[in-house]
């Protein structure tokens, strides 16, 4: 059972860090390309990639790290890397819900217009811009709790 358990929360930290780092280098290609079609399928298809990769992956994240604590068990609180590490994992997780996914979607309206009207609006650089820095630390914070997890310092 642990070993499964393993295996979900290792195949959870390839979907979700893994999804997050390839969706970002493809929506900034398709946004330097100025095409706005290209700027709205990329939107689109970042926004369900989240839906289809980053969500089941934080969840295989949870079940399997929280399942493998509670089989083992392990402490969830008293060892530093793993306070840590689930506390960089859950602030990552609050800024998708709270910033990432409703600049998401505000961009998926923004490139649609833009499709319709062969135009990018200044709103969509200004949503971009706060979506990559937004989205760089979101990034980054389960990096350091994947290192965290691994080297357990």
């Amino acid at each position: 059972m642990y070993t499964t358990l393993k295996f979900l929360h290792l195949l959870g930290v390839v979907l979700f860090v893994g999804n997050i780092i390839v969706t970002a280098l493809w929506k900034t290609l398709a946004d330097r390309s100025g095409n706005p079609a290209t700027v709205a399928f990329a939107q689109r298809t970042v926004a369900l990639a989240d839906w289809v990769f980053t969500l089941p992956g934080a969840l295989l994240v949870l079940i399997g790290g929280y399942g493998m604590a509670f089989r083992r068990p392990w402490p969830l609180h008293g060892l530093r890397w793993l306070e840590w590490g689930q506390g960089l994992f859950w602030l990552a997780v609050l800024i998708w819900l709270v910033v990432l996914i409703p600049t998401q979607r505000r961009l998926v309206v923004v490139s649609e217009e833009a499709r319709r009207t062969g135009a990018v609006p200044p709103e969509f650089a200004r949503l971009s811009t706060r979506w990559a820095v937004w989205g760089s630390l979101a990034t980054l914070l389960p990096l350091i709790a994947l290192y965290l997890m691994v080297t357990k310092p």
